[in-house]
């Protein structure tokens, strides 16, 4: 089988860090980009030196289908997971609860002896009980290898980060397809404390999305949107939410499943989750017998339904990890299949932007400085702010939208109350920060500073900036003061983490911003 150009260079690259002696090495590429290839490509090369190796994934649907495609690429291997004996194969499969478990209880069970360990998706994976595992293979003189298409906040894990590849070179050579966004509304958040860059929690999503009248847009725009009633996956705020969207697509003639962990709901019918299971359903919806296949977290990592052209966010995906992996479900490349479309009802296009972008990625980043940073660039007009076609809910970066309509005048989104009635916001998302021009504006903001190096807890420079603003009439502190960070990265890390010759000086003003030259 051909490989693309990002994976040979994954390979290449992986192996060059291990002949340096590099212990913890974590592998990016987009949803799509055949990370499992990756690995198995890795996998042989170390089989060929006869070296013993493990493979972690986190999910029962995700063991099984690892298991097939490795079986498929010639692979043999054994399954440490429940329900399966020891083998002396020497590639296996674990699940790492039950890793997890069976070191906590069972007498005799001992961690594989791997010199390679390959974990994927590696941002699930970052735990203390999981980063304990990975530390003793480490200790043991094992190399562990993380996989993951969003690696946030996981420089703790690994020391060393190859990028297999972007969205825009995995578009030019066939792997993904691009995709259109459109968003019909959004949920009115005003109450709701939404920390930045975090998921909400599920309580908090329900009650921003689950307003009267929200069924009928959201199959209106459905049919307005997907008229063929092409392959569809509908994210929800929670499971009972996704059972209720099942059977409300299935009462207006649409026919809709749900799955969750535990049990699949088809056509008014419970059954437990097993790979059987699983297997019809994913060949209901290829075949189109089951046109919306309804979820809440189920289906966000390592599923592989390429066909799927159409994806429904009936939620608010707070963290860009939970939006990419979310829609990273829908960009594969599929024979027929040029370009897919995403119906947002979240406001998550305005939130995350396009799932087409080429994203930069650092291993020790926080959530929120991925969000952060986008927003502030906006509001200094270093990038241009996501446009909603009041015509046809298209969204693009210019006035002229595809369906013919031209805007002419400040932007405008329609947005839920809790009522469920629609309102329209105009003017732009992310407008500019009212900066203090006090006098007294530096001292206040070098009090601040000592204070938020010393917090319990111990703030970031970007909460130590709200809480100023806070205190201050909502003026903000100016950027160019003394004790801020010359590198707008560091605005995210915690006061007391950013040494001093990384801030600007007392006797000087200037600041180089990265990426602002």
């Amino acid at each position: 089988m051909k490989r693309w150009p990002h994976q040979e260079h994954a390979v290449q690259e992986t192996l060059r860090l291990l002949a340096e002696g590099e212990q913890r090495i974590c592998i990016t590429s987009p949803t799509g980009g055949g990370k499992t290839v990756i690995a198995c490509d890795l996998i042989e090369r170390f089989l060929e030196d006869e070296l013993p190796t493990v493979l972690y994934t986190n999910r029962r649907i995700l063991i099984e289908q690892t298991s097939r495609v490795l079986e498929t690429a010639g692979l043999s291997h054994g399954l440490r997971a429940a329900g399966h004996g020891k083998s002396e194969n020497l590639l296996q499969v674990s699940m790492i609860q039950t890793e997890q478990s069976r070191l906590r209880r069972d007498i005799g069970w001992e961690l594989h002896d791997a010199q390679r360990v390959i974990v994927d998706e590696a941002h699930l994976h970052k735990s203390d009980s999981i980063c304990k595992i990975i530390a003793a293979h480490v200790a043991a003189g094992a190399v562990v290898i993380g996989l993951t298409a969003t690696p946030i906040e996981i420089g703790h894990v690994y020391h060393r980060l190859v990028i297999a590849g972007m969205n825009s070179e995995l578009r030019a050579c066939g792997a993904l397809v691009p995709a259109i966004h459109y968003g019909p509304e959004e949920p009115d958040l005003k109450g709701i404390k939404v920390p930045l860059g975090e998921d909400l929690t599920e309580k908090q999503i329900v009650k921003a999305m689950m307003r009267p009248k929200l069924f009928g847009r959201v199959s209106e725009w459905f049919s307005r949107i997907n008229p063929e009633r092409r392959p569809t996956i509908l994210f929800a705020p929670g499971v009972r939410e996704s059972v209720w969207f099942a059977e409300q697509f299935c009462k207006i003639g649409v026919p809709a499943a749900h799955i969750d962990g535990d049990e699949v709901w088809i056509n008014g019918e419970w059954q437990r989750s097993k790979q059987e299971v699983r297997e019809h359903l994913a060949e209901l919806s290829r075949s189109g017998s089951i046109v919306v296949i309804c979820n809440r977290f189920v289906l966000r990592e390592g599923v592989d339904y390429p066909w799927l052209a159409h994806g429904i966010f009936a939620t608010v995906f707070g963290s860009l990890q939970s939006y990419l992996q979310s829609g990273g479900r829908l960009l594969r490349s599929y024979p027929g299949m040029d370009c897919v479309t995403i119906q947002d009802h979240g406001g998550n296009w305005w939130r995350h932007g396009s799932l087409n972008a080429d994203r930069t990625w650092e291993l020790t980043l926080p959530p929120a400085a991925y969000v952060g940073l986008r927003a502030e660039r906006m509001r200094q007009k270093l990038d241009r702010e996501p446009w909603r076609c009041p015509q046809c809910a298209q969204i693009m970066v210019s006035r002229a939208c595809e369906c013919g309509f031209e805007i002419k005048g400040k932007r405008s989104r329609p947005v839920v109350t809790e009522q469920g009635e629609l309102i329209e916001y105009q003017g732009d998302i992310f407008t500019p920060r009212r900066v203090s021009k006090r006098p007294d504006g530096p001292a206040k903001w070098k009090k601040m500073y000592w204070r938020s190096r010393t917090a319990k807890g111990k703030r970031t420079f970007a909460a130590a900036e709200a809480l100023f603003a806070a205190e201050n009439n909502w003026q903000w502190p100016d950027r160019h003061w003394p004790l801020m960070p010359k590198d707008p990265l560091d605005f995210y890390r915690k006061v007391a983490d950013v040494p001093m010759d990384r801030l600007i000086s007392n006797r000087g003003r200037e600041v180089v911003h990265r990426g602002q030259r």
